[in-house]
């Protein structure tokens, strides 16, 4: 999954999926226009600075304990550093998001503002969360446990999701349903 390509590998990854949303080509001018103009591709460009920090080896735990803190407070939301992502992550708005540190998220996933990713101490299962590749998360949807969305899922706006979500299929309403 995510820990198996590397920084460069992940931020390409990103820009990509980034450009892709946009009709155009993945290009240094645009990689530098996500940096300064584009918030959620800073959010997600700082979080992999802060594992890529983490890996150093006397102070990398304190360096990437700042970068998630800066990041934190910046965007008003919490990546655990330790969350297993894969590349081409797309937050168009980073705000309020909430991922723990026993998630482990796909390829070209989508998350929205609101949303709120992990467990709590009643759910057990040893791999954490799992979202899968080609997620979309729609706005303010919570994800509570140690629950499974499959390939290519969606999970609808303001949607709680208690139970797995097979691949390809839609869950909303609270708690959530599947439907499709």
């Amino acid at each position: 999954m995510g820990k198996a390509k590397g920084f460069r590998h992940k931020v390409r990854m990103d820009l990509e999926q980034y450009a892709r949303n946009q009709g155009r080509e993945a290009t240094l001018s645009l990689f530098l226009y996500h940096w300064f103009l584009t918030p959620g591709f800073l959010f997600v460009f700082n979080f992999r600075l802060g594992q890529l920090a983490g890996r150093l080896p006397v102070c990398g735990k304190v360096l990437r304990k700042l970068v998630w803190r800066r990041n934190s407070i910046r965007f008003g939301c919490e990546i655990d550093p330790v969350a297993d992502i894969g590349g081409g992550l797309y937050t168009p708005h980073p705000y309020g998001i909430v991922i723990g540190n026993e998630c482990h998220i796909g390829e070209n996933v989508e998350i929205l503002h609101n949303v709120t990713i992990g467990r709590t101490s009643r759910f057990k299962r040893p791999e954490g969360t799992f979202i899968g590749d080609g997620v979309t998360l729609a706005v303010g949807c919570a994800i509570i446990g140690d629950i499974r969305i499959g390939d290519g899922a969606t999970v609808g706006a303001n949607a709680v999701v208690l139970k797995d979500v097979p691949a390809g299929k839609i869950a909303v309403g609270n708690p959530a349903v599947i439907r499709g």
